[in-house]
């Protein structure tokens, strides 16, 4: 187990356990088991897609095509944005920072902004849809939205935050020339583990949408079934990080209740600022796990938990997986220069379209 954010955990649950003991069981029984199936077949769907390396072959044909750093970066955004309404948001880190740092050593980029500008997007992307990111999947299982209607929430404050970062981007990178020629790896992309996983999306979601997420999962368990190397490349850490997650969040309401700081009847205005900023200091995930018994608007919960995710890098997972790969101590730095301002957008776009809309 070398994921620090495990050890954290376990520390916390053991000591908390120690100083409450009664509770544990109660939050060994708060896990959320639809969640679990539909966080486990996701990431069972994502990884056939990402181990065909389909993605990648087609990504390097693309960038040796683009000639100019700007267009460079407005597609290196638009894909991940893309990707991430599909593929969750660390899937799709995997998929595109591998072709960042890969250029890196080929044309004079401002490599730093481009990881920074990335993990911004797969953030933005990801609020969109019920399947983006743990933290949604857990809410549209909770609130039983529809699929295209727990979209429609998000759309549009997640829109107006894609079109602040597609300005923000065309203004931090200038049109200057690049070049760009990645080569092609040995092993040729599996296109039929690539296509298998991309059609079982459908009734996946589908199954799930109807309030079957065990069948959904079986689904995809048939997928590991004919691909069995997906078993071991699939990430058991994050599956292990989320259950622990609604134990150590169960425990800790033991000592302190939603209702300490969120009140008896929490306006959807509360309910955005004091979510994104307990994102700020637990991350969204567990601040979403905590927060959700309030009683508060899932939307307000939703936006707030989302825009928490920018800021801080321990607001979201998917910062804390985007400068690990990066390796480089300088990115952590050009992060925050431009996750602050991002965190100050969304917080008052958010505010305005619930107070509006």
């Amino acid at each position: 187990m070398k994921d620090p954010v495990l050890w954290v955990l376990a520390l916390l649950i053991g000591v908390q356990g120690c100083l409450h003991p009664r509770a544990f069981i109660p939050a060994v029984q708060s896990i959320h088991l639809p969640t679990l199936m539909v966080l486990g077949g996701l990431m069972m769907l994502t990884q056939g897609i990402q181990q065909s390396q389909t993605l990648p072959w087609i990504g390097r044909h693309i960038l040796n095509h683009l000639q100019q750093e700007r267009v460079l970066a407005l597609f290196m955004i638009v894909i991940s944005v893309l990707l991430s309404t599909l593929l969750t948001n660390d899937i799709t880190l995997f998929v595109v920072i591998p072709l960042v740092l890969a250029v890196r050593q080929q044309a004079h980029l401002p490599w730093r902004s481009f990881v920074v500008f990335i993990t911004l997007a797969v953030n933005v992307g990801s609020l969109l849809s019920p399947i983006g990111n743990p933290q949604n999947i857990f809410l549209w299982q909770r609130s039983h939205e529809p699929f295209l209607q727990f979209f429609g929430l998000m759309a549009p404050w997640g829109l107006i935050l894609l079109v602040g970062l597609l300005l923000l981007t065309w203004w931090r990178f200038p049109a200057q020339a690049v070049t760009v020629h990645l080569e092609d790896p040995s092993a040729l992309p599996d296109r039929r583990m690539f296509w298998i996983s991309v059609w079982l999306y459908f009734p996946f979601l589908i199954l799930v949408d109807e309030g079957y997420p065990w069948l959904a999962c079986l689904l995809t368990m048939g997928l590991g079934a004919v691909y069995r190397t997906l078993w071991r490349t699939l990430d058991w850490g994050l599956l292990l990080t989320f259950s622990l997650f609604f134990v150590a969040v169960s425990q800790f309401s033991s000592f302190v209740t939603p209702l300490t700081l969120m009140g008896t009847h929490p306006s959807p205005l509360r309910t955005l600022f004091v979510s994104a900023l307990l994102s700020q200091v637990m991350s969204n995930v567990p601040a979403t796990l905590f927060l959700e018994s309030a009683g508060g608007s899932m939307r307000a919960l939703a936006y707030g938990v989302n825009a928490g995710g920018f800021g801080l890098f321990i607001g979201s997972l998917a910062n804390l997986i985007a400068l690990r790969m990066a390796q480089d101590p300088m990115v952590w730095k050009e992060f925050h220069r431009y996750s602050f301002p991002f965190l100050g957008f969304s917080l008052l776009t958010a505010a305005v379209l619930l107070q509006w809309t």
